[in-house]
């Protein structure tokens, strides 16, 4: 999706789960020490880590872009925008509060950042088009799971949030390839996770994982795999709930949904007017 902001650091630490041994010291140095790149050549970088430039320039494409130039202007506007967060912070004396907040900010502006719209919109086309929805995560995730199937009944779209390891499996077992079965996990290792996604997916239902960490099992045994930065890119990560975004990937479904079928507006309307009272639309007309 469209940003301002490349979000270099969360998208190396949601891949680096499958780096080589040298690709993880070319990406340990970059996220602590990110001012280097923007003020230094590749040859200074590759004699300071102890590493090829050619090395310096594989690992730059392997993370998206075109070379080692292209990967040292996007670090330069993350380490702006970065800066600007700090200089914002110095201005007064914040609170735990505050810090919190632009926290929050940093890590939904790195989600749109990493989230891709082609991704997303098929995920949503198979939304419409499943016979059947389970979703599945454990936790923190299951809030999300229960999140997306709330939202879907908006929409007039039945789906089943399931949380439970032995639910899933059954649920799994019984799916076919008109069935969609989507999975919230942060790490992409949990095993009761991914024995029900790999039942799943043998028995040819559409699958789809949200998750923090590209290379990881989750992502091997589905067809559709939507990337958002794990909460630990920002400082306050200890203090965030593991699932804000998910829920932002929800809420952007949602909204490519509602573009694709205007009928979807009309129905959530009508649904939210049921539970609140209010007048549905039925009653304008």
């Amino acid at each position: 999706m469209v940003s301002q902001v490349p979000a270099v650091i969360a998208k190396i630490i949601s891949q680096q789960q499958k780096y080589t041994y040298g690709e993880n010291q070319i990406a340990n140095f970059v996220i602590h020490n990110s001012e280097f790149i923007t003020r230094h050549t590749i040859t200074a970088l590759a004699n300071e880590i102890g590493v090829s430039e050619t090395s310096i320039n594989r690992f730059c494409k392997k993370v998206g872009f075109k070379g080692f130039n292209d990967f040292k202007i996007a670090v330069a506007q993350d380490s702006f925008y970065r800066e600007m967060q700090t200089r914002k912070k110095e201005r007064r004396d914040i609170d735990p509060i505050d810090a919190l907040a632009l926290d929050y900010n940093e890590l939904i502006v790195n989600t749109a950042a990493m989230v891709s719209e082609p991704e997303l919109s098929k995920l949503a086309g198979q939304l419409k088009a499943a016979r059947r929805i389970h979703i599945f995560g454990i936790f923190d995730s299951f809030l999300a799971a229960a999140a997306l199937k709330n939202r879907l009944s908006l929409l007039g779209i039945q789906a089943e949030a399931v949380g439970d390891s032995r639910a899933m499996k059954i649920a799994a077992v019984h799916c076919g390839e008109d069935d969609l079965v989507i999975a919230f996990t942060r790490s992409g290792s949990t095993g009761e996770i991914i024995e029900a996604m790999t039942a799943a997916h043998a028995n040819r239902a559409m699958t789809a994982a949200i998750t923090c960490y590209e290379s990881s099992p989750v992502t091997e045994t589905v067809q559709t795999s939507i990337i958002v930065p794990d909460k630990m890119s920002v400082s306050s990560s200890a203090m965030m709930a593991n699932h804000m975004t998910f829920l932002f990937v929800i809420d952007a479904m949602m909204s490519l949904l509602i573009a694709s079928d205007k009928a979807y507006l009309k129905t959530k309307l009508d649904s939210e007017g049921l539970l609140t009272g209010r007048p549905t639309v039925r009653d304008y007309y």
